[in-house]
């Protein structure tokens, strides 16, 4: 059999199917396509100073009347010779996969399915003419019906329903816009100002509402420690009388659970991992809260996956993640608020935007993911251990420890080692408190709690800052070399005794060797 190399395959217009309504599974993840463009458009125009960093902006005009929806940026546009490459050509972008958001070229074609006509308009910087492309999406849709006969080759179809021209301007800008004119019935989120805000604060490179969420500052100032730079673009939403700029939907310090409408309290922004730099494969933050229950807010139930801080799958992939420490985990993801932004050049989104791709890099953090998600689910169950405890056990619990730790403060500490685990056992009591506080009690039970709690808080505080060393109590008439020597005894023992062995023998060493008691006391 005679070989040959000059196969020449062709591809039928049902592949446009595919990578339109068979690419995305919420029409608005067509918007996210857009965003990403512009977004990348923005960010090569700072890189070529043509904008200054930050100053880069993408706005959203619904026409509801019209049933019309235009998005334009400011980035550097496309220029005339390039315009049939990156607007009519499929596949074939020339986008890096490191540092550009989009890159395999297919994203425009999304809207496709949502409207009559697509339009592509354009300006580069420093040219004077604008390039525009349409598509006629309603023969495209058309000729890539199943109910179609005719098999037609997917360049043919796409070169007999798109047009391109050009035209010369009096005015230099840069941009590009994107319009859909006539949308749909099945594109009818792209009309509701509020989905579009919900949507894009969720998934879109935006930044956090500083006027809002007081936590906002923390974690600004904690990438700024790091120099870590994050990505975000301003996006507003302009729809007859309102305007409004998407931020993050991260806004509130007090939530309800989805059941029961518990209290949720965020008290504190948390880091991870420990080490951290503008190298590093991923870096996130969380809440901490009180943890009662799964959020009932669903922008913000579940920790988020992010790439170049685009959003990555909802919370979905998170809760994979944390089934993947143990099934019974999976639910615990959204007890949590927070994002996971992935660094690692080599972790390359997948065609939908809503996984990675597989390599060795993404194992490896993913690996290391699930370990931090069977530590914070072990978290929530000691925590919901504490809610669900009988009060007499609770305080019981909480005045054994506290009584240990004012014990310290009259026989000393042995040693900086003793002192953090005495502080770390009054922590954990407190902690306690806090989430059965938290739970549905009677007025009488809450004061009893707040009151261990204040007395808990109190001890430990003495414990920080005051109490001293048990070396510290010996008897003065020993001479350095002997207090030196009892004090490295002490030590020794603590490292080497158990708890109720150690207490024996410090309490023996004390009565031959510490101070003598004042007159009258015991």
């Amino acid at each position: 059999m005679q070989e040959t190399n000059n196969v020449a395959p062709r591809i039928g217009a049902f592949v446009l199917e595919t990578l339109t309504t068979g690419m995305y599974t919420n029409p608005l993840d067509t918007l996210r396509e857009y965003v990403q463009n512009s977004f990348d458009a923005i960010r090569e125009a700072e890189r070529c100073n043509a904008l200054l960093d930050g100053a880069g902006r993408i706005e959203i005009a619904i026409d509801a009347k019209s049933r019309t929806l235009t998005l334009r940026d400011n980035g550097m546009g496309i220029p005339v010779d390039q315009v049939n490459a990156r607007l009519v050509n499929i596949g074939m972008s020339s986008k890096s996969i490191q540092s550009d958001a989009g890159f395999r070229g297919i994203g425009r074609l999304a809207g496709i399915a949502y409207c009559d006509r697509l339009v592509f308009t354009t300006q580069a910087k420093d040219e004077r003419d604008c390039s525009s492309v349409t598509f006629d999406c309603r023969e495209l849709r058309s000729a890539m019906s199943p109910q179609v006969k005719q098999i037609k080759e997917l360049a043919d179809v796409i070169g007999s329903h798109a047009s391109v021209n050009q035209e010369k301007v009096g005015k230099k800008e840069h941009y590009c816009q994107v319009r859909m004119e006539s949308i749909n019935e099945a594109g009818q989120p792209f009309l509701d100002w509020t989905a579009i805000e919900t949507y894009l604060s969720q998934v879109a490179p935006v930044g956090l509402d500083t006027q809002s969420f007081v936590h906002s500052s923390t974690i600004m100032h904690w990438l700024k420690s790091h120099k870590i730079v994050l990505p975000t673009v301003s996006i507003i939403i302009n729809a007859g009388t309102t305007t409004r700029q998407v931020f993050k939907p991260y806004r509130k310090i007090t939530y309800t659970t989805a059941q029961e409408k518990h209290k949720i309290d965020v008290k504190s922004i948390r880091f991870f991992p420990q080490e951290v730099d503008p190298n590093c494969p991923y870096w996130g933050w969380y809440a901490e809260t009180n943890c009662p229950g799964i959020i009932g807010d669903d922008t913000v139930a579940g920790l988020r996956l992010r790439k170049a801080n685009f959003g990555i799958g909802m919370a979905d992939r998170m809760t994979e993640i944390f089934a993947g420490a143990s099934e019974s985990y999976a639910r615990l993801n959204k007890y949590f608020m927070g994002e996971i932004h992935v660094q690692h050049p080599d972790v390359i989104p997948n065609a939908r935007r809503d996984g990675f791709e597989d390599s060795r890099e993404w194992a490896e953090i993913r690996k290391s993911l699930v370990e931090f998600a069977r530590e914070r689910s072990r978290e929530v169950y000691q925590l919901s251990q504490a809610r669900n405890l009988d009060l007499d056990r609770l305080l019981g619990a909480a005045e054994r420890e506290k009584e240990a730790a004012t014990k310290r403060t009259k026989t000393g500490l042995a040693s900086k080692t003793e002192q953090e685990r005495v502080v770390g056992r009054l922590v954990r009591q407190m902690a306690k408190l806090e989430s059965a506080n938290n739970a549905e009690r009677s007025d009488h039970d809450r004061a009893e709690i707040h009151r261990m709690y204040k007395e808990v808080q109190k001890v430990r505080e003495t414990i920080e800052s005051e109490t001293e060393y048990t070396a510290q109590r010996l008897n003065s008439a020993l001479d350095k070399k002997q207090r030196k020597i009892i004090s490295e005894i002490i030590c020794v023992l603590y490292d080497v005794l158990d708890e109720r062995s150690f207490e024996k023998a410090r309490e023996a060493i004390l009565n031959k060797y510490g101070m003598p008691d004042k007159e009258g006391e015991k």
